[in-house]
């Protein structure tokens, strides 16, 4: 290129509130002194301050936690307590299906699995009676069928317990003459193979009649003896008592009886082992009668186990079912019908009763405990956003008020309109009775906020060749170019790390022919100033204007 030709351009980008921005144009350093009468100079002192920067954007208040509310299959409205809008607490049925089929095989598994546990029960006790032992003491009396080696079943009679302290005895006499007994008369007793009668007691007279050989008819009078330790139930006896000092006889003889008898039962089916007691006699409570074998039933038992875990398993699984037909509130907040359809009352289509698909959306529940604003942010701003950064919120309908917020979230997939790319961040901030969903409010996500750091508006920091320069004025009144490092910077300050005190001036140049430059073409500069790249190429110098924010930045 010829050098004649080269011209030194000197842009300063003065971003204004309506988004413009100012260029100056100064000629070539061959007519440097052509023009010089036409500079402008503005000295500025270096002083302390606070340099905040920002990126805005603007959104509609949206609830943080959203949970749309469907049926979990198509079936039948059992229950429904929605309405249109309503405040909902964690954990209250809000939906129910009913499926008879479901229940049906629910209950006939129910009755499958009773009906097992009663048979394992059945087994175990079968278990624990393969020894058979006396229930109570008492004479003990083998059925005459049991034997070892014999085979028995659970109701199968291993012998009789009785209770040899009391005997009865059943007499017959003429009916007229029994009317005239009565229950706790004494009446004497004639026992074959006695000297002596007994003393009995009538427990009871038959209020029937039976007939003899002879046509009488006879009634039976019961005869209560207590045994005294020489009396068994194989003795007979006949009985006459005195009534109006009238004796009357019984018509015939009678055998004893025991008043009281516990049949022993096997309870277990199986084979006898071993007989412990093979002839009658008094045995006491707990004594061992016989050992009975099963070989099968320990097997049984496993088997009957495992009919009941695998049938548990089952109901539970259909309970699950039946449950999981049940929509509960998710958490506290406002159950609305606008999530689903604004313009209409979607509940009034599904009474109770009526069939729902499992892809009908009956609304949302909102948890408006915490807010959040979505922005859309430039892809030049996106490297600047971090979680966590704080921002600051302000209400379209709630004026002199600012929320608190941070950044949750920032997206890593952008949308493209017009060819510039923008992504999309959420902030979060705490609920306010105030504060209603959809409400527009807008964002300062806070990037740097340092305070009392030396400054100078980014207008007086000139790049070249990839070092920063200032215009130093010294107290003689002359000017040095000096070397200064910078840190944070805004779109009106740029913070001095290095090379400058407080206190210090320095002159900012610049000249009266002007043009405007795109919001675009601004941000780009901003971006090559903060990469260290606008001085790059000619020789030519980069000077940033200390107007007003735009682009997403204040």
């Amino acid at each position: 290129m010829n050098k004649k030709k080269t011209a030194i351009i000197v842009i300063a980008a003065l971003v204004a509130a309506g988004g413009g921005t100012t260029v100056y144009y100064m000629q070539g350093s061959k007519n440097m002194k052509n023009t010089a009468a036409n500079v402008q100079q503005t000295t500025v002192k270096v002083t302390k301050g606070n340099i905040r920067s920002t990126i805005t954007g603007t959104s509609q208040l949206e609830a943080q936690q959203v949970q749309m509310i469907v049926p979990p299959k198509e079936g039948v409205i059992k229950t429904i307590n929605l309405s249109r809008n309503q405040n909902v607490k964690e954990g209250d049925l809000l939906l129910e299906l009913s499926d008879s089929t479901l229940t049906e095989k629910l209950a006939t598994a129910r009755q499958t699995l009773n009906q097992y546990q009663t048979d394992l029960q059945d087994l175990l006790s079968q278990q624990g009676a393969l020894k058979t032992v006396a229930p109570k003491s008492g004479k003990l009396i083998l059925s005459t069928n049991i034997s070892e080696g014999a085979s028995v079943s659970k109701t199968t009679k291993v012998a009789t317990i009785a209770d040899p302290g009391t005997l009865l005895v059943t007499l017959p006499f003429i009916q007229e003459e029994a009317a005239q007994i009565k229950a706790g008369d004494t009446m004497e007793l004639a026992i074959d193979g006695f000297l002596l009668s007994k003393t009995g007691t009538v427990e009871s007279v038959a209020a029937g009649s039976k007939s003899d050989t002879k046509g009488n008819r006879l009634a039976d009078v019961t005869v209560r003896v207590d045994n005294d330790g020489t009396m068994d139930a194989d003795l007979t006896a006949q009985g006459n008592i005195t009534v109006n000092g009238l004796k009357i006889q019984s018509m015939s003889k009678a055998k004893f009886q025991y008043k009281t008898t516990t049949t022993v039962f096997a309870n277990a089916s199986g084979t006898v082992n071993k007989l412990e007691i093979k002839e009658n006699r008094d045995v006491q409570a707990g004594e061992l009668i016989a050992t009975i074998v099963n070989d099968s039933l320990s097997k049984d038992i496993t088997n009957k186990q495992q009919q009941i875990e695998q049938q548990t398993k089952s109901i539970q699984d259909m309970e699950e079912q039946v449950q999981n037909l049940k929509v509960y509130a998710p958490f506290d907040g406002v159950f609305s019908t606008d999530f689903a359809d604004p313009k209409k009352n979607v509940l009034t289509s599904y009474p109770v009763g009526t069939t729902i698909k499992s892809d009908v959306k009956l609304g949302a529940v909102a948890s408006l405990d915490t807010l959040q604003l979505p922005i859309s942010v430039d892809e030049l701003d996106l490297p600047k956003i971090k979680t966590g950064q704080k921002a600051e919120i302000r209400v379209d309908a709630i004026s002199g008020k600012t929320y608190q917020g941070e950044v949750t979230q920032v997206s890593t997939v952008g949308t493209t309109s017009n060819g510039v790319s923008s992504y999309t961040v959420v902030l979060s901030l705490k609920s306010s009775p105030e504060l209603k969903y959809g409400m527009t409010a807008s964002a300062d996500i806070i990037v740097e906020d340092k305070r009392g750091v030396l400054q100078l508006p980014t207008q007086a920091v000139q790049t070249r060749v990839g070092k920063r320069t200032v215009m130093l004025k010294k107290e003689d009144g002359t000017t040095e170019q000096k070397e200064v490092k910078v840190g944070s910077n805004n779109s009106t300050m740029v913070e001095i790390t290095e090379g400058l005190n407080e206190g210090d001036q320095v002159v900012i140049q610049g000249t009266s022919r002007q043009s405007n430059l795109t919001q675009q073409q601004a941000d780009q500069m901003r971006q090559q100033f903060q990469q260290g790249r606008g001085g790059a190429g000619g020789g030519g110098t980069m000077i940033f204007p200390s107007g007003g924010g735009g682009g997403g930045n204040r």
